[in-house]
């Protein structure tokens, strides 16, 4: 039986192989297109990995001038997939359209599954050409590259979410038809700037997300800063401590500062009106979601795409989960460190 496996990456590919056949996988190549293959209980594997999607939709050509076409057609017009990486669209129909069983194992989210369901229609329609009947489709579904999740998903395959696809492609058709089409295409021509690369671009994220920078600028720029004081003494009783006086908050009147002042500066003695005593155990912080991740990053002046470059590496060699993800559950497949 030959089976073929679908991954997103390259690198995820490797690293299924090395688990899956016991580091005994064989890179090859392909209508200019590495995949690799192995052999395991009488059965051959070919791996082949896409990088992302390797189709797109757009506008058939009728529908592509910027300039003539009746932004209320666009609206409602039939969208085409157009091939985008042509060698792995061609390695697939090569090496995978004649397999016995196809496991998808892309990334399990909306876009790694639509990415997996466009892989695997190109391997259909390659099938149906050939007259080939029907291959066992499956779903390889893990959160963490190491060897305990990876041999778990493949001994227990799953369905394909053909839903979760779609919800994915349905975002595709609306940054399209509304993003990417209409509403750049209205901008750009009312305010004359439709040629070249000097388009006025509009996006469901990147517009929303330039408005609250704008918003945050314009208080910024607004701002204005006003003086204020806090006083505090150093005491030295049995130890050092330091106390705030007993007003506390933010003082706006300097000269209540200096009439402050002036009655302690020089004093030895004081008096602790009140202290407060408290036990508070620090609890471990709770894993990283993608957001609260990027957050952190950006504090330490990571920037947020490099950021995501290097999680992303980190998850293809199995150090940490899946980094795109509101979950915050540890995998517990992962070493202490990768947690």
């Amino acid at each position: 039986m030959k089976c073929a496996i679908i991954t997103e990456k390259a690198d995820v590919a490797r690293r299924i192989s090395f688990f899956l056949s016991e580091g005994k996988a064989k890179s090859k190549r392909s209508k200019g297109h590495n995949y690799i293959e192995f052999e395991k209980d009488g059965n051959t594997y070919v791996v082949v990995p896409l990088s992302g999607h390797i189709v797109e939709i757009n506008f058939p050509p009728s529908m592509k001038d910027w300039k003539s076409v009746d932004l209320r057609k666009l609206v409602e017009s039939e969208t085409v997939i157009e091939v985008k990486n042509r060698s792995a669209y061609s390695t697939l129909k090569d090496i995978a359209a004649d397999a016995d069983q196809i496991i998808i194992a892309t990334d399990y989210d909306r876009e790694g599954e639509l990415i997996g369901m466009e892989a695997l229609n190109i391997v259909l329609e390659e099938r149906q050409r050939r007259h080939l009947g029907m291959p066992d489709i499956k779903r390889a579904k893990f959160s963490a590259l190491t060897r305990q999740e990876v041999t778990e998903a493949f001994s227990n395959l799953i369905d394909v979410n053909k839903a979760m696809a779609d919800s994915a492609e349905a975002r595709e058709v609306i940054d399209l038809l509304w993003g990417g089409a209409v509403l750049t295409r209205f901008f750009s021509n009312a305010t004359g700037r439709w040629g070249g690369r000097d388009f006025l671009s509009i996006g469901r994220v990147q517009t929303p997300t330039l408005a609250l920078i704008v918003k945050r600028e314009r208080e910024i720029l607004s701002f204005v800063p006003e003086k204020f004081w806090r006083v505090f003494v150093s005491f030295d009783k049995g130890g050092t401590f330091r106390a705030e006086h007993v007003e506390g908050g933010n003082i706006k009147d300097h000269r209540r500062v200096e009439e402050i002042l002036s009655k302690v500066r020089g004093g030895k003695d004081g008096r602790v009106r009140s202290f407060e005593r408290w036990e508070e155990p620090i609890r471990r912080p709770a894993p990283f979601n993608t957001n609260e991740f990027l957050r952190e990053a950006s504090r330490i002046g990571i920037s947020p795409a490099n950021a995501m470059r290097i999680a992303e590496s980190l998850y293809n060699r199995g150090y940490i989960s899946y980094p795109r993800t509101d979950n915050t559950v540890y995998n517990r497949s992962l070493p202490p460190s990768g947690r």
